[in-house]
């Protein structure tokens, strides 16, 4: 079972398992986009869409009994911004705790055999300003928002049920992720760089990018869901904690970007901001951000990213090629 299934991150974990012609149900509050379904019925795997809302016990209970797992991903979560942080605090609550605990539940209860937990690497909260690198042994959690809140205390349940109840859980800290299958869902309040950028292209426009872009780790979405595939199907999981960041730094994110997406788009423009102009496309403000280690999970499930800068744009422009018109309409 894949929970939060119709989402960005979920949607690439989807279409690797189903590739791998493994059958997969996606559990979610709303089915994917029509096009994405398509694309995942034509795997060798077979996709089941369960229809449910996490924070619902009795509907998480009866999506167990209909599909019987013995594996796990829990990937539900509302990723809130400042905004709905401030006006929707229950509901981001409800989801991202109450929902987790009500999936772990009935993992237990039906004796799941192993349950990934899909964390974030916005727990780090202040250690992300620090210089890094940032491990799961050394680098002590100091969430700072809403969002990082709830995702940590997420993590300490699972550990608490994995303590408790025997479970074998394990949770996966991302980092910035990027790639096919983003779109707003309606509950990620902070969009990717390379998807602001390209949204600014498919409208003909023109971006204006920072000068000196922060620092920053992206992951390809591809390797995150190889990522979490590798701890899915390992014999053995030695750590119930894991980064799954690309772990070196990427430059000049929007440029080389934006001068990939020029082949696709050769109406849409960009430049760096010059004088006191202010760019149009950013990403959680203007500060460098630590990298995060892949080294214990290379370690113990032999994963390394296979998508650097230059091959992850690659991949991406094509899947544009392929799938924009239908997946981004209008």
């Amino acid at each position: 079972m894949l929970t939060g299934g119709g989402g960005f991150v979920g949607l690439n974990i989807a279409e690797a398992l189903l590739r791998a012609g493994q059958d997969v149900f996606v559990l979610d509050d709303r089915p994917p986009p029509a096009h994405a379904i398509a694309t995942l019925e034509a795997l060798p795997g077979k996709l089941y869409l369960v229809t449910a809302d996490v924070s619902n016990r009795g509907a998480v209970d009866a999506a167990f009994r209909q599909s019987r797992p013995d594996r796990v991903i829990h990937a539900a979560a509302i990723t809130c911004g400042r905004e709905r942080e401030l006006r929707d605090t229950g509901r981001v609550i409800d989801v991202n705790i109450k929902g987790t605990a009500n999936v772990l539940r009935a993992a237990c209860e039906s004796g799941v055999e192993r349950f990934i937990h899909v964390s974030s690497g916005s727990v780090y909260g202040e250690a992300l300003l620090g210089a890094g690198p940032l491990t799961e042994s050394a680098s002590a959690p100091v969430p700072d928002t809403l969002y990082a809140i709830t995702k940590f205390a997420a993590e300490r349940l699972c550990m608490r049920m994995r303590e408790t109840n025997g479970l074998n859980v394990v949770c996966v800290r991302l980092g910035s992720v990027f790639g096919p299958w983003e779109f707003d869902t309606g509950v990620r309040d902070t969009l990717s760089l390379p998807l602001r950028i390209l949204r600014i292209a498919m409208r003909e426009g023109e971006v204006l990018f920072a000068r000196n872009e922060p620092r920053r780790d992206w992951i390809y979405s591809r390797d995150v869901a190889a990522g979490i595939a590798s701890i899915l199907q390992a014999p053995t999981v030695p750590d119930a904690l894991y980064n799954l960041a690309s772990g070196f730094q990427w430059a000049n994110v929007s440029a080389e970007w934006c001068a990939c997406l020029r082949a696709e788009f050769p109406r849409f423009w960009y430049r760096p901001v010059a004088g006191r102009e202010t760019p149009n496309v950013e990403f959680l403000g203007n500060l460098d951000r630590a990298l995060m280690s892949n080294e214990r999970l290379r370690e113990d499930t032999g994963f390394q990213p296979t998508f650097d800068q230059r091959n992850a744009f690659a991949d991406y422009l094509a899947w544009i090629s392929e799938h924009a018109a239908n997946f981004y309409p209008g």
